[in-house]
Parts: structure tokens; C-alpha cells; sequence
């Protein structure tokens, strides 16, 4: 069955799509339950005048990934769900430092409260490193030390004193509930015994390879896309400037990698016409990574 993201072509609306889908690692929340009934026509109908999306989304003068995403899901939340939104990215202060900040407050239609802590992970494994064996392409982040940061200081930080002074005049006596709703893809290694098998079935993994076993993709791709941030989230359109020589593509990239060391997020499709096409987003990634 087709996707909601697939069936879209602008790349904004194509990464909204995505967000409405799902896609997540972890979550408190669930926000299937707040989008507006017709939240599929709405996307549908965004793909044909996108311009209240791409504006909004051109008003983020970051380039990070991060600030992509978030302003991506405030866009979702104002113009595709039940939830209204008190505040966004507040700092909460006390003695003259910054505490921690809320990235956003919301108001179900039944008058609860509830702060979203919001994420974009990319997360690959590695099980000799458990339990941080969820790691992020440049081994800084994982997915243990993200989950237990958020829990333990930005979902507590409206339970404090200055937390409850802050939102005062929007909680008016009612205590916010705490949800970390962290989006996202989880890579399972391929090796060297990478032959299809089990992980093309699984839809909601990519896969990671070393630069060394980059060659083994061919047994199952023929078409080959480096994806540039920040559209690592959605698939890509069928009608991109993929590269058709899988194994050509592939000795270059290896090239790249040993040039700079960082992992390349790419995107593999098979064009075989007898089966129905099958896509994956992997990374690949230096030898001693």
C-alpha cells in the first residue's frame, strides 16, 4: 500500500507526510488521536499550493537538521491537528541562568496540558557498545544517553519552581503532563553476509555498512541517491536524479568517505520490473567507524 508521503511530490510536503505517518523511536503521546479528520486530503491538497508551508519553513534560518524538524512538526501541529499550541522554545530561567527550555506547551480539545520534548534521531547499531549500542553517525549521541537527558532534566524542568512560574498564566492551576516524542529511523548492520534476506522486510529499519562491504548493496539495488540534509526523513521521488551504476557510484562514494571520514547517508533502489521495487535508506560509513 502506497504511503501517504509517497503519494505527494514537493520534498516539504513529502518530509510533513512522513511526520503525519509516524515514524518514531520513542514516544509518550499519541498524536495520531489529535490530527484533524482530513488530514490526508489537507496534505494531498498542500502538494498543489505548498506555499503556506514552504514560507513557513523558509522563516527557519537554521541549517541544522534539528531546527528543520521542529519547525516542520509546529507547522503540523497549527495547520494539521486538534492541539493548540501556548508556547514554543521557552526558556525557563532561575538565578540568572538558564535552567532548560520547553520546546512546546499544547491544549487537547479537553482542556489538558501536556509539554512535547521534540527530537529527530537517526540511530545506528552497534551491539559492542550496549548498552549505548544505538548510536548517532558520528558516535556522539545515542539513544540511551538522549531518552534518559530528556526524562530526567527537559520533561522535569516544569516541575520546578521557575517551571511553574513560567506557565502560570497558561496553566492557570493545571499541571502539564510530560511527553518525549523522539522521531526518527533505527539502521541495523548489514556485514558482510548482507544478502537481502530478513532486513529488506522490515520496513521501519534502514540498514549501515562499512565502506569495505559497500559493494555487497549490488545484489539487491540498481539505483543510488546520497541524500543531502535536511531530507533524510521522507523517501525521495521516483523522478530524482538517481544514479543508475550502482557499483560505479558506490567505488566513488568509498572514495569520498576516505577523504573526509564521515558516514553518507544514501538511498538504495531496486528497478527490477518483475518485483515490486524495493527502497532502503542505509548509511555507509568508514572502515574504523
Amino acid at each position: 500500500m502506497t504511503s501517504l508521503s509517497q503519494r505527494v511530490q514537493h520534498p516539504l510536503v513529502r518530509d510533513l507526510a512522513w511526520l503525519v505517518e509516524g515514524h518514531y523511536i520513542e514516544r509518550d503521546f499519541a498524536l495520531e488521536t489529535y490530527w484533524l479528520p482530513d488530514v490526508t486530503e489537507r496534505v494531498l491538497a498542500l502538494d498543489q499550493q505548498p506555499s503556506s508551508l514552504v514560507e513557513a519553513m523558509a522563516a527557519c534560518k537554521s541549517h541544522f537538521l534539528g531546527s528543520y524538524f521542529e519547525t516542520l512538526f509546529s507547522y503540523a501541529i497549527r495547520h494539521l491537528s486538534m492541539l493548540t499550541i501556548h508556547l514554543e522554545h521557552v526558556q525557563i530561567v532561575g538565578q540568572g541562568k538558564t535552567l532548560g527550555e520547553v520546546d512546546m506547551l499544547v491544549e487537547t480539545p479537553a482542556g489538558d496540558l501536556h509539554q512535547f520534548e521534540i527530537a529527530i534521531k537517526f540511530y545506528l547499531e552497534r551491539q559492542d557498545l550496549y548498552p549505548n549500542h544505538w548510536i548517532g553517525p558520528n558516535k556522539n549521541d545515542s539513544l540511551l544517553k538522549k531518552v534518559t537527558r530528556a526524562r530526567d532534566h527537559q520533561l522535569q524542568i516544569l516541575q520546578t519552581e521557575e517551571g511553574v512560574s513560567a506557565i502560570a498564566d497558561v496553566a492557570k492551576g493545571r499541571v502539564p503532563h510530560s511527553n518525549l516524542l523522539i522521531f526518527g529511523r533505527l539502521y541495523k548492520p548489514l556485514g558482510n553476509s548482507q544478502d537481502g534476506g530478513e532486513w529488506l522486510t522490515q520496513t521501519e529499519f534502514g540498514g549501515w555498512v562499512r565502506e569495505s562491504e559497500a559493494a555487497t548493496l549490488t545484489a539487491q539495488f540498481s539505483k543510488f541517491l546520497i541524500l543531502q540534509k535536511p531530507h533524510w526523513l521522507a523517501f525521495p521521488n521516483d523522478n530524482v536524479n538517481f544514479s543508475f551504476n550502482l557499483t560505479q557510484s558506490a567505488y566513488n562514494l568509498v572514495g569520498k568517505i576516505l577523504h573526509d571520514s564521515r558516514p553518507e547517508h544514501v538511498f538504495l533502489w531496486s528497478s527490477s520490473e518483475q518485483e515490486e521495487a524495493i527502497n532502503k535508506h542505509v548509511f555507509i560509513v568508514p572502515d574504523l567507524w
